[in-house]
């Protein structure tokens, strides 16, 4: 059977993977890597690209002839720039990092916050591709001055192993400079700002074969000159949902939960009124061309810096002592919100997440946590709390009501979350496959190089073939 590569790069760790539907293993998994330089959050972009071709030549090397395609995807928002010989202007940005902050409110005082979101559908997140570009151009300008292309980290990537420009067309519509009304760059928010329209290419569509790889690249590989690299969901959301283990004609609802965690459903057509703008709803492309209506939430983020900063002290973090420690310490009442704007930067030495967690709990008027397991509550016990609330109001938005929710991704592996999620929204939790990025990644390269007729087809052979845990509200 033939299989495929999926490049799935996650905001913490990457992952090369080969297989198909049915069964896949991982060749490399690594650290995406990011550095701080003189006061600037970068991606360690060559470094990430050099363990991806690691695991991609190890893939051939067990597998030669059988790999037909490659496809690549990564979290959204952030991009490269390349001047007209096709080489980077500058690395490219961590979205964490601080440059954007203030951006929102200049951007808008510009063009108007209604009007962005009337065209663009997409929450106002001080990440967003929108404000990078827009601090780029106020901060750096000679280097803005040379970019000549604007590609998404996962189009840069597959430039590198073809030697081919496309934006494709789910990370695109992260942006918030992609109208999901005209499937097409907003012009009117470009020409707004500036930005010159030669940067954004011709957008394609997911499922879209890029081309073989490039003949170097193959040569380095030691692979068939015959690959062809697919532009897959991109997104890795995207990826995630093609994945979402849903029957045919199924109204789901999902979240994609892993340093992130990503809550929304599928619907045919954007939603952009005032109070998907108020409660913070986005608009993006799915891989069968519908949207992703749907609302980002601070998802593991806050727990990985907690245990990173318990691990810099020389604590052994054990995951399931850490477990233990959370249930024992269940009747602790405190929890956080994780919408809060103050969990969106990194541990530093003037704010550690841990305090910022102790700060939030008092605040609500709970004691600050004593253990590592209160911790963990308060920050579980806010994400399930804070999925109640979205999930409230995406019913009151859609006029819908939901009787199960699928939980997608590394992070369905947390069973006292999920568990704490059920009963916060009183839904059955249906937890995996915790591999679907890089699954609905396959699945869409499967699609494009005809190994199934449908998308559903693929999702079909996902329910047969992964496992799945069902967790009833108490």
């Amino acid at each position: 059977m033939a299989k495929h590569i999926a490049v799935d790069l996650g905001a913490s760790n990457g992952r090369v993977i080969v297989g198909d539907l049915d069964g896949f293993e991982i060749t490399n998994r690594f650290v995406t890597r990011n550095e701080m330089l003189l006061k600037e959050s970068h991606w360690d972009i060559t470094y990430i690209f050099s363990e991806i071709k690691k695991g991609i030549k190890e893939a051939f090397t067990r597998y030669g002839d059988e790999i037909v395609s490659i496809g690549v995807d990564s979290w959204g928002v952030d991009y490269g720039l390349l001047d007209s010989s096709g080489s980077l202007v500058s690395l490219p940005y961590h979205y964490r990092d601080s440059r954007t902050d203030g951006m929102i409110e200049q951007v808008c005082s510009k063009l108007g916050r209604q009007q962005i979101f009337a065209r663009t559908g997409i929450a106002f997140q001080p990440f967003n591709t929108l404000y990078q570009i827009a601090a780029m151009q106020k901060n750096r300008p000679e280097a803005f001055a040379a970019a000549d292309r604007y590609l998404s980290i996962p189009d840069l990537i597959t430039y590198w192993l073809t030697g081919k420009m496309v934006n494709e067309i789910s990370h695109a519509s992260t942006t918030q400079l992609f109208n999901p009304n005209t499937g097409d760059w907003d012009w009117e928010t470009i020409d707004g700002m500036g930005f010159p329209r030669k940067l954004f290419g011709t957008l394609v569509e997911s499922g879209t074969v890029v081309g073989k790889l490039h003949r170097f690249v193959a040569e380095e590989l030691n692979a068939p000159s015959d690959i062809v690299v697919v532009a897959v969901g991109t997104h890795d959301t995207a990826s995630a949902v093609a994945a979402v283990p849903a029957k045919e004609g199924e109204d789901f609802l999902y979240i994609s939960s892993g340093t992130w965690s990503l809550l929304g459903v599928e619907s045919e057509t954007p939603v952009l009124t005032d109070s998907a703008l108020e409660s913070g709803f986005t608009n993006e492309k799915a891989v069968n061309g519908n949207i992703r209506f749907l609302k980002n939430i601070m998802g593991m983020w806050i727990q990985q810096e907690c245990v990173r900063y318990w691990e810099s002290l020389g604590e052994q973090i054990q995951w399931k002592d850490l477990d233990r420690e959370t249930l024992q310490g269940s009747t602790y009442p405190g929890y956080i919100d994780p919408d809060d704007q103050r969990y969106l930067k990194p541990n530093s030495a003037q704010s550690l997440m841990v305090d910022r967690v102790a700060r939030q709990c008092e605040e609500f008027g709970f004691p600050a946590p004593r253990s590592h397991g209160e911790y963990m509550v308060a920050i579980y016990r806010g994400l399930a709390k804070a999925y109640a609330k979205a999930i409230a109001h995406l019913g009151s938005i859609t006029g819908k009501r939901y009787g199960a929710l699928h939980v997608i991704g590394g992070g369905c592996k947390n069973e006292i979350l999920d568990q704490w999620t059920a009963d916060e929204t009183g839904l059955t939790v249906f937890a995996g496959p915790v591999e679907a990025t890089a699954l609905g990644n396959m699945l869409v390269q499967k699609f494009a190089t005809g190994g199934i007729d449908t998308l559903q087809q693929g999702r079909n052979l996902i329910i047969k073939g992964q496992s799945v845990k069902r967790f009833d509200p108490s």
